[in-house]
């Protein structure tokens, strides 16, 4: 299925029902799932790993490190600079520590790629409105 962001995000993060605009036949060199959609990026700040207005293949995000990946992130607190929207696609890092037997995030930065853009930072506060839809599989061509 092929999904703004915005609906991509709505119904991978809460679970919202949303329909599907439309349906793309996609060869990725693997297995598609059913936790995959195409969703179209626009704006250039992730440039030039994802092309303004390309249909990118994402995966729901399932857990584990995201340290380094291309995500679709959601947070209340920020406005991506493309969109206006609090749905952006960037490059996650994280700064953490241990706490007693515990990683604790001390940062979060959503990085763009594109030099022209600055990070996202997020304290260890904000964390918990940050919510991590999907990453990034493919970027398709054309």
């Amino acid at each position: 299925p092929v999904y703004s962001l915005e609906a991509a995000a709505g119904k991978f993060g809460t679970g919202k029902d949303v329909s599907a605009d439309g349906w793309i036949q996609v060869d990725i060199g693997r297995r598609l799932t059913k936790d995959m959609f195409v969703a179209k990026v626009v704006g250039h700040s992730i440039e030039p790993r994802i092309p303004n207005g390309s249909l990118c293949v994402f995966s729901v995000y399932r857990g584990g490190s995201r340290q380094g990946l291309i995500v679709l992130a959601q947070q209340t607190g920020i406005a991506d600079p493309d969109s206006g929207g609090s749905y952006t696609v960037k490059r996650y890092r994280s700064e953490k520590k241990m706490d007693g037997d515990l990683w604790q995030h001390t940062k979060i930065v959503l990085e763009p790629l594109n030099p022209a853009y600055k990070n996202i930072e997020l304290s260890a506060q904000s964390e918990e409105e940050l919510a991590v839809i999907a990453e990034l599989i493919e970027v398709l061509p054309g």
